[in-house]
């Protein structure tokens, strides 16, 4: 008897431990791959919020979603595409993660969901840049253009981005132009994004190198004040300056090289001192 109830309360014991592993194991996987873009019951961010999605989408779609939106969206499933498309055709990034690491997340968030029906509440949304300065945009101007170092030393945002903007002079192509980012995804979008990107190429670039919040808070500042003037923006045209002056310096080069070649010693040293000595000589 005893023999059995010990075996039963191992049992019990081993199901919270591993109920408790998989909890924390999604938890940790949402605030990594899924919030800087979604809430759950904390209203619509960059994406939707997911708040009791799995009684709108069964798992096996979740799952294929979770893993590979764009795979979805190009096999022309209709709701991957119909979410596209309201969420101004911005993609979700594939995550290499795999099946039991999906369900993981999936019933983290049905467990976020149940908590937050049982202690709903009414979620106000504060503008993060209700109170933002002048001087935090000009900050971030200086450290999105890299004229000032981020604090933990980071790559500055203009080394793969573009923004239509006078008072830089170039801008990155690597990645997407943040023109419009703003106006896209919201104070609260852009700042997340920016503090926890969900995006491979942005996590490797800073995993050991965080933004402060103040430097978050001013880039985001920055990039509303740019979407704002992008339309009394002029971005100027070096593409004849550039040719004009490639062309100066080539005719430049190419003189030089001509008055140097018929300056050029024509014969030895070692003439020079046979010629001295055979006068001398004769």
């Amino acid at each position: 008897m005893k023999y059995h109830l010990k075996k039963s309360l191992l049992l019990f014991l081993g199901i919270i431990i591993f109920n408790t592993g998989k909890s924390e194991e999604g938890l940790r996987l949402f605030t990594k791959l899924c919030a800087a873009c979604h809430t759950i019951g904390g209203g619509r961010l960059v994406g939707p919020d997911l708040k009791n999605i799995s009684e709108k989408r069964n798992p096996e779609w979740l799952g294929a979603f979770i893993q590979s939106s764009q795979t979805l969206i190009k096999s022309g499933d209709q709701d991957a595409v119909s979410i596209y498309k309201e969420y101004n055709n911005l993609l979700m990034p594939d995550q290499a993660i795999d099946g039991g690491q999906v369900l993981a997340v999936i019933n983290y968030i049905n467990e976020a969901s149940s908590a937050t029906t049982e202690n709903s509440t009414v979620t106000t949304r504060v503008d993060l840049l209700e109170n933002a300065t002048a001087e935090d945009v000009s900050d971030g101007l200086l450290l999105f253009s890299g004229k000032k170092r981020f604090t933990n030393g980071g790559a500055s945002c203009i080394s793969c981005h573009s923004v239509k903007d006078d008072r830089i002079f170039s801008s990155g192509t690597l990645a997407k132009d943040l023109t419009q980012s703003y106006e896209t995804m919201g104070s609260a979008g852009v700042s997340a994004i920016i503090g926890n990107s969900p995006f491979p190429a942005m996590t490797v670039t800073y995993a050991n190198n965080q933004l402060t919040k103040e430097e978050i808070h001013n880039l985001t500042a920055y990039l509303r004040d740019v979407s704002k003037q992008r339309y009394y923006q002029h971005p100027v045209d070096f593409s004849i300056s550039f040719a004009v002056t490639g062309i100066f310096m080539f005719l430049s080069i190419f003189t030089s090289i001509i008055i140097l070649y018929f300056k050029r010693k024509r014969k030895s040293v070692n003439h020079d001192i046979h010629k001295r000595q055979s006068a001398v000589i004769n």
